[in-house]
C-alpha cells in the first residue's frame, strides 16, 4: 500500500483508513458468535441501527455532493483564471510589439536624419574645396 501511495488520491487513501479503522473496531468488540449478534438485537434496535446506517449513508451521499460541486467550481476558477491570463499575456505581447514597432520606427527616423547630416556635411565640404580652389 505504500508503495502505491503515489498512484492513489489522498482522499482515497484516507477513506480507506477510515474504513480499516471501523472493520478493526468492530472485529475486536463483536463476539466470535456468528449469526447470533443480529438476532440478539431487538426490533427495534435493528430497525434504528438501519435508520442510523440510512442517515449515513444519506449524509455521506450529500458530503460527495458538496465535493462534487466544489471541485466543479474550483475548475471554473481555474479555467476563467487561464483566460485572464491568456488575454493578459496577449496584451503584454501586443504592447512589446507596438513597443518594438515604435523603436524601429524612431531607429528608422534617427538613421534617415544621421543621412541627411551627412549629405550636408558632404556638400558644405565640397563647397568648401570649391571655394579652396576658386
Amino acid at each position: 500500500m505504500i508503495g502505491l501511495r503515489h498512484l492513489t488520491p489522498t482522499a482515497l487513501l484516507i477513506n480507506l483508513s477510515v474504513a480499516g479503522a471501523i472493520v478493526l473496531s468492530l472485529t475486536a468488540s463483536a463476539p466470535a458468535q456468528g449469526r447470533k449478534v443480529g438476532r440478539n438485537e431487538s426490533k427495534a434496535e435493528r430497525k434504528e441501527r438501519k435508520e442510523i446506517e440510512k442517515a449515513d449513508l444519506k449524509d455521506e451521499k450529500e458530503r460527495r455532493k458538496e465535493e462534487f460541486n466544489d471541485l466543479k467550481e474550483e475548475r471554473k476558477d481555474l479555467k476563467e483564471e487561464r483566460k485572464e491570463d491568456l488575454k493578459d499575456e496577449k496584451e503584454r505581447r501586443k504592447e512589446e510589439f507596438n513597443d518594438l514597432k515604435e523603436g524601429r520606427k524612431e531607429d528608422r527616423k534617427d538613421l534617415k536624419e544621421e543621412r541627411k547630416d551627412l549629405k550636408e556635411e558632404r556638400k558644405t565640404r565640397s563647397k568648401a574645396l570649391k571655394e579652396k580652389r576658386k
